[in-house]
């Protein structure tokens, strides 16, 4: 059951700083920017525990590096190791990884978010 009425953009609309904040967020960072939105979803789909997802070996090499660094970056900050950095920026510029990093981020917020809320994962996307 949800602990505030409403979508979750109806909840961040009763403060306007916050909605104009998600929508800055959302349309330059999460949708727009460098990085491909695809593979930001991607990783939003992974961080909402997407079981199409779960198989890294699956994913080329672009992608997994960037689920390996989701989970890094969610659940064990010890996997982003110098190898897994080696590897980052073999594939991404210095600028596409902070703006991956902060989508990633950004993301696995509004979803921890909206789950404390009561509301379904939605892939840090709703």
């Amino acid at each position: 059951m949800p602990h505030l009425s409403g979508s979750p953009e109806e909840i961040r609309a009763r403060v306007p700083a916050v909605l104009a904040a998600w929508e800055f967020m959302r349309d330059e960072v999460l949708r727009g920017g460098a990085v491909d939105p695809e593979l930001k979803r991607l990783c939003f789909r992974f961080l909402a525990d997407d079981p199409e997802t779960m198989e890294l070996d699956g994913f080329p090499q672009r992608e997994q590096l960037a689920l390996r660094w989701a989970q890094a970056i969610a659940w064990d900050s010890d996997l982003a190791d110098d190898a897994l950095w080696d590897a980052l920026h073999a594939e991404f510029s210095e600028p596409e990884l902070v703006e991956l990093g902060c989508a990633i981020g950004f993301a696995l917020g509004q979803q921890h978010f909206e789950r404390t809320l009561g509301l379904g994962p939605h892939a840090g996307l709703s």
